[in-house]
């Protein structure tokens, strides 16, 4: 047997396997140092692409909710576009007027008759009114009289117990007075008790009519009508069961018959005419005490 090893075909590979002599072989401190070096450089560019991926999602949202990147300005939305006021176009707050009264201002003064006759005078009240009866010598109510009605606070009735009486200062600053009557309530066909008090003033239209009359309203009457020659109809007021009526005609006088001036017409609730007369100029045109007529 031979001394000399055989070449097996694993020899040849072995072999072929060896490092070129002009290779330095490798030091393996350098071999893991590097390996760790690659692994750590992944790790921070994958953490960067996270971050990039973060950063661009939040981005997106952002502008998608109409932000802004940046100091850039938006631009405006042409449909809301509003310009800024100026101080020539601001709507400016009107000025309240001042709550204090002016102390120049003169107060209101009581106007005492139709308008134009431009006379002025306190309303009669019932001390006033039971003057005129006194100074009249007429029986009259007594103290303890009250007022019973008004009508445009120019005319009122004032009764006691016994007797009523009616005061009117529209032409003049004292009242002027209706005769005084027992408390009671007249017939549908006493026309005296529909009398009126007629007076002729000045306006500023000129010389007019002015009638005036108060009374106790009859059983069974709803309305006392007057008419006039003017084409004017006034119903009465009624109060506590007094009835009140004043007029200013707006012809002048004379301008027709006597006879055709003043109509008295008594309505029931129904409206059925129970008394229509017409005054007698003179005799029923003339209830007043306190002057002539």
């Amino acid at each position: 047997m031979s001394d000399e090893r055989r070449v097996t075909p694993e020899d040849d590979l072995r072999v072929a396997l060896l490092p070129d002599d002009s290779i330095a072989p490798l030091d393996p401190a350098r071999v893991i140092a590097g390996a760790r070096r690659r692994r750590k450089v992944r790790g921070l560019a994958a953490a960067g692409v996270s971050a990039v991926a973060v950063i661009g999602v939040a981005a997106g949202g952002f502008l998608a909710g109409g932000g802004s990147l940046g100091n850039a300005p938006q631009p405006a939305d042409p449909g809301l576009t509003v310009p800024a006021p100026t101080l020539a176009t601001q709507d400016r707050p009107t000025p309240r007027p001042s709550e204090t009264p002016n102390a120049s201002t003169p107060p209101e003064t009581e106007t005492a008759g139709p308008e134009g006759t431009g006379s002025t005078a306190a309303p009669p009240t019932v001390a006033s009114c039971l003057q005129e009866a006194a100074a009249a010598g007429e029986p009259a109510p007594g103290s303890a009289a009250r007022q019973r009605g008004s009508l445009d606070r120019r005319l009122i009735v004032v009764a006691d117990s016994n007797y009523w009486m009616a005061c009117d200062n529209t032409f003049r600053p004292t009242p002027t007075a209706r005769k005084p009557a027992k408390l009671e309530r007249p017939s549908t066909q006493d026309n005296n008790a529909f009398a009126v008090a007629g007076n002729t003033i000045t306006t500023a239209a000129g010389e007019r009519d002015f009638f005036w009359a108060a009374g106790m309203l009859p059983k069974g009457v709803a309305t006392v009508r007057y008419s006039f020659v003017d084409g004017a109809v006034v119903d009465a007021e009624v109060s506590n069961g007094f009835w009140m009526m004043r007029h200013l005609s707006t012809v002048p006088p004379g301008a027709h018959d006597l006879g055709d001036r003043v109509r008295v017409q008594l309505l029931s609730p129904s409206g059925a005419v129970l008394n229509d007369v017409r005054l007698n100029w003179g005799t029923q045109t003339c209830a007043q005490i306190s002057h002539g007529c």
